[in-house]
This record gives structure tokens, sequence and C-alpha cells, in this order.
């Protein structure tokens, strides 16, 4: 009988050897968004083509091998849950770890400022704060932090020197959160993917898919007022029928997102720690995952032909759209984009505690086309385009990386 394809759920497991024949998918049931869609699955056949006699004639055609892809699509939902403490990853943030290639807490263990300025404060702890990682300081409406991310530099002697200043002189005892920190590995031998396998769960057809490997993301619901959303695509090594409880009772963390809201976006060249919060009336963000299957002889499964996957030369553009400036002979985004000066990106999303989602961008180059004036929705704005690129700071994968999504 035919059942609603409305029902249905994702679980996954990460592999020991890639596409390994097991049928164990205990780890996490993943909190999608919409139905399981497996029509891209593939199991391919070609034509037997031999001579015959008869026109007309024919007989069964060559099974060749398996493959194709599977989508999800997930909420940006922040941690789920408080961050003051010390808190540990929750299973989706190491999930979006195996797509990214990190993820990793900036902090074990939440401290709070005690004094200091408003570009260096000063710590309740003497360090903790990973070079090149994000912190959120204080409450919406605090007047210094304000909730919001921040890129650090370096914590050092209680010391945490900031690429960005706070909104205002930290209060004694404002809170610096841990975030969690997804991003890439950017060096060029950090490359093996390590493969997945997911079961697919609807109300009548289970398949669980083996070797499979992050193809492609895409994000939505980045604009003021929004809900964010990340889709997911994935490569499938070889794909088999299974018969599994259902519903599952596989645990789901599913936690709702926060509205983009009440965050900031602050813009500043390399090396200046004055802050430049810019109002945005639009923010685009495209990140090429550049994934690269490899596929030859030593499989597992007899119609198998992808072996294992490696990370390319990923590549991170954004764009954003400001109003128009008053009548001047130095427009600001006209003069990014004629700057020899790279910038960098800090963008919180939302900031309430548990929920709060933003990103960093270390280093932005900008690009065609010239940001012009242009009409939008009844307003004179300009849109500017830009590339964002690792970091000239070395030190880790996470000083590097072209981007860092954070979770807090």
């Amino acid at each position: 009988m035919s059942n609603p394809s409305a029902l249905g759920a994702i679980c996954y497991e990460a592999e020991s050897s890639w596409a390994e024949i097991v049928q164990t998918y205990a780890t996490f049931r993943l909190p999608i968004i919409g139905a399981v869609d497996i029509s891209g699955l593939t199991h391919d056949s070609q034509a037997p083509g031999r001579l015959e006699q008869y026109k007309g004639a024919g007989g069964q055609w060559v099974k060749m091998c398996m493959g194709g892809s599977f989508s999800m699509t997930l909420d940006l939902t922040g941690h789920g849950s408080t961050m003051a403490g010390s808190p540990s990853l929750e299973q989706i943030e190491t999930f979006l770890g195996i797509v990214f290639g990190n993820a990793a807490l900036s902090l074990a263990t939440s401290q709070t400022c005690t004094g200091g300025t408003i570009a260096v404060p000063t710590m309740s702890g003497a360090t903790g704060v990973s070079a090149g990682g994000l912190v959120r300081i204080g409450a919406l409406g605090d007047g210094d932090g304000n909730g919001q991310f921040y890129s650090v530099a370096t914590h050092a002697g209680s010391a945490l020197t900031l690429h960005g200043e706070l909104d205002g002189a930290p209060a004694n005892g404002a809170v610096v959160y841990p975030v969690a920190q997804i991003y890439p590995s950017s060096a060029a031998t950090s490359s093996a993917i390590t493969g997945t396998r997911f079961l697919l769960h609807t109300a009548n057809d289970q398949v669980g898919c083996h070797g499979c490997y992050p193809m492609s993301v895409s994000f939505t619901g980045l604009n003021t007022g929004e809900r964010p959303q990340m889709s997911i695509t994935w490569g499938v090594s070889w794909w088999e029928y299974d018969d599994q409880t259902f519903p599952s009772a596989v645990t789901c963390d599913q936690f709702n997102p926060a509205p983009v809201a009440a965050g900031s976006f602050n813009v500043q060249t390399i090396g200046t720690t004055t802050r430049n919060a810019r109002s945005i009336r639009g923010f685009s963000l495209e990140y090429n995952l550049a994934t690269m299957a490899i596929e030859g002889p030593g499989g597992v499964h007899a119609s198998q032909k992808v072996i294992g996957a490696t990370r390319g030369d990923h590549s991170v553009a954004i764009s954003w759209t400001e109003d128009a400036d008053a009548n001047t002979l130095t427009p600001t985004l006209p003069g990014y984009w004629s700057s020899t000066n790279s910038k960098y990106v800090v963008y919180t999303l939302s900031t309430t505690n548990g929920s709060a989602v933003g990103f960093k961008f270390p280093k932005v180059c900008f690009k065609d086309p010239h940001p012009s004036q242009k009409a939008e929705n009844d307003r004179n704005r300009r849109t500017i385009n830009a590339q964002a690129y690792t970091s000239d700071t070395t030190t880790s994968a996470l000083t590097l990386a072209s981007m860092v999504m954070g979770w807090a």
C-alpha cells in the first residue's frame, strides 16, 4: 500500500572504511526540512547491443554501476542550548563538521570580562580562546558586546585581542560565550573525506546509502527577517534496499532556529580594529565545496565505482547590498571596490544564547561588477561582490579558514 510521501526520516553513521558493508544507523536522526527524496539514486544499465537474426529482437539489459545523489535541507539553529558553562558539540554540529571539514569549540568554558578596552577586553581566564576563533560577548542591548559575534586574534595573559572592537567598553561580568565553529581545512594535504552512510526512510521504501560524500552546499534565508537554512547534496557510492523499524527510534535534536534579526554586519580593513557596522539590505553566500569523487578498482560492492572522495580547492563568494550614500565624491562601496586594502567581515545573524548564528570571513577582496547605484524596491542602492580567501595568518586551519560559521 502506498503511504504519504511527507513521512520519513534520515539517519546517519560515520564509516570506519569507505562504503563499508554495515547496516547500522544509530548515531543520529537529522532534523531535515521537507520529504525524503530517493529519486536521484541510480543503478545504470546499458542495452545489450548484440547482433540479432530477427527484427525487434533483443535481451536483458546489462546492469552497470550504482551512484546518484540525494539532498537535504537543514535549519541553521545555533547550538540549541545555553553556551554558558562548558558546552560540548551537538550531534548536528559534528555532522556539519563532516560536510565542511572541521567542527570545534572556540573555548572550553565560558569566561567573563573583567575590564579592559573595546579592542582588548580583559578576561577572567588567562587563556582559552583559540586564535582565529569566534566568541559571542554579552547580551543584546547591554551596550558593550550586545550579544554579537567577534573574531579573536589572540588570547594570552588574560587579554582577549579582537580583530574588531566591541560596541562599547566591556562591562565587568559580561559573559564571553564559546562558539561551535564549522570551517574548512586550507592546507594542500588536508583533502581526504571520511565516508558517511545514511538510511533514507520513507513510509514505503527504505534505502541504505554507503560511501556518501558532500558534493555541494547552498545557503538561503540570510537576510533580515528570514529563516536561515542550508541545503546539502550527497553523492552515493552504492546503495541497497533495507527494512528497519519505522518510525525510527534514533534520537533527533529538533531545535528551532532564530530569525535573522538584531545582529550586525561589521566590515573593516584588515589590521584596523575600529568597529564599522554597516546597515545592509541584503546578503548572499556561495560556497563551492569542490569535492572530487575518486573512481577505481577495490570497491566492496560489485556495482561500486566510487572508492573515495577528496576536497578540492573550495571557494567562498559573498555579496551584500546597502542603501546608496548621500551625494558625495567618495561613496563607500565604490571606495571599497577601488581600494587595494583587503577587508574582514563578521556577520551576526542572531544573538539569543542557544540559537545565535554568525559568520566570519577573514580576508575579503572585491570583484566585478563595480558597485554602481541601481534602483531596488523603489530605493537607490548598491551591491558589492567579493571573494573570501584564506587569511594571511597561517597558524592553524582555524586562522586560515576562508569562512567560519559559528553556532552559539
